[in-house]
């Protein structure tokens, strides 16, 4: 039977504040040319003339909508377009080594592990999915495509924080719910993924603000036991690890 291990990004695999300190104030700083030189291809000409469409400005020009973007860039607005913008410009200043990626120590460690015992694992974040592989392939790490094996985003596996999100990815990886794990720093988001029958492990990272819910929590991805049998949930029985309600607690 398939098993499989479905992470989140930001606050997860990779520091919430390095996306915010210097992935976000990247784009919104290069986004006028940018546009300028890629706007007429396909890809990105449908993504800002969406980005019109969502803002009731179907009629903008190219800079009007490029300050339309940079507002949803300060207020980090979870939109389908600016996604694949950003993820658009991520990639190519990933590829050529204007940006590198942030992915914790451990996160490596754990998916060697996982997959050589013969998990699945795949990518669910909010940012799409070009700069997800962009991100995972030029990590400090060295290139972790390898380890995964899907991705989702706001576009092919709907909204994070919905249930029917997670049934949708289930079936497309080909997975039973409950051979299902995903871990996130989002309660709310663990909390979609349990309903639609997933396992679910909260991650509390050194600068992820205190988690709430009742999902068991981990500070690095060593401390998760992804056992054959999920029976009794990802965690062995006495384990120790605390709940997200009841606080991390320890060092992490």
């Amino acid at each position: 039977m398939s098993r499989a291990v479905v992470l989140d990004v930001e606050g997860t695999t990779s520091s919430i504040g390095y996306v915010h300190d210097q992935l976000f104030p990247y784009a919104s700083r290069v986004l006028g040319s940018w546009a300028a030189t890629h706007g007429g291809e396909p890809a990105v000409a449908d993504a800002l003339r969406s980005a019109a469409r969502i803002a009731d400005r179907p009629d903008a020009g190219r800079d009007e909508i490029v300050d339309i973007l940079r507002d949803w860039i300060r207020r980090d607005a979870k939109l389908a377009p600016l996604k694949t913008i950003q993820g658009l410009i991520w990639q190519d200043a990933l590829a050529s080594g204007a940006l590198v990626s942030h992915v914790y120590d451990d996160v490596p460690r754990a998916l060697r592990a996982w997959t050589a015992r013969g998990w699945t694992v795949h990518i669910f974040s909010s940012g799409s999915v070009a700069a997800q592989r962009a991100w995972f392939r030029h990590s400090p790490h060295g290139d972790l495509l390898p380890y995964l094996t899907g991705f989702f985003d706001l576009e092919n596996g709907g909204a994070k924080r919905e249930p029917d999100s997670y049934r949708s990815i289930a079936r497309s990886i080909g997975t039973d719910p409950a051979s299902i794990v995903f871990l996130s720093d989002v309660a709310a988001e663990l909390d979609a993924a349990r309903a639609a029958g997933w396992h679910t492990v909260a991650v509390q990272r050194d600068d992820t603000p205190p988690l709430g819910g009742d999902h068991p929590v981990v500070t690095t991805f060593d401390q998760l036991d992804l056992r054959d049998d999920l029976t009794g949930g990802p965690l062995p029985v006495g384990h120790g690890l605390p709940t997200a309600q009841s606080g991390a607690g320890g060092p992490r």
